[in-house]
């Protein structure tokens, strides 16, 4: 398991309070964690984190979860 301060600027995955958030990591104080979301910057009290680990995989960008694929287009318009 890499060290916590090797994961900085990089993609990682936290869990705090039963809830998993993903970003990357920012900062890492003795009372908060930083990340960078998709949405904005996330600021988690370093007593509620139970897991910081490397993010497995990149998320997928809302423009392609929608792609139809070229072959599937030429049936849609005639």
């Amino acid at each position: 398991m890499p060290d916590i301060m090797e994961l900085i600027g990089k993609d990682v995955e936290v869990m705090a309070n039963g809830v998993s958030y993903r970003g990357v990591l920012i900062e890492v104080s003795e009372t908060e964690v930083h990340l960078k979301g998709m949405l904005g910057y996330v600021s988690l009290p370093t007593s509620s984190v139970t897991e910081v680990r490397p993010a497995e995989k990149k998320t997928v960008q809302w423009d392609s979860t929608f792609a139809v694929p070229e072959e599937e287009k030429k049936d849609l318009i005639p």
